[in-house]
């Protein structure tokens, strides 16, 4: 499988740390539709899950009166899966990099 170096799936979330969740569930669905085990996805989702939560208040606490967002990048690599996140007006930060399944 070859990926373009455009793709990646971006997930904008309001600033509640509740949302964390949602950030968990869609990174576990991407890392399984890029090859990676039902365990180790689920390890990397929690991860995500887990570093997100911090960056959703930390969003909404900064920017408070003024609409707070964190966006999600996730990104197919030749060899790793990653993720990023990044409050908005901010650096992105990486969350999680999870070496890609060689072929069998």
């Amino acid at each position: 499988m070859t990926e373009r170096q455009g793709d990646a799936l971006t997930l904008t979330l309001p600033a509640d740390p509740d949302l964390a969740l949602l950030a968990r569930m869609v990174s576990h669905h991407f890392f399984r539709q890029n090859g990676l085990t039902a365990a180790e996805a689920r390890r990397g989702a929690r991860v995500v899950e887990k570093r997100c939560r911090p960056l959703l208040a930390g969003a909404g606490r900064k920017d408070a009166g003024r609409r707070a967002v964190l966006v999600l990048v996730l990104r197919p690599r030749p060899a790793t899966l990653e993720v990023f996140g990044r409050a908005a007006g901010k650096t992105e930060t990486c969350l999680i990099r999870l070496t890609r399944p060689g072929p069998a």
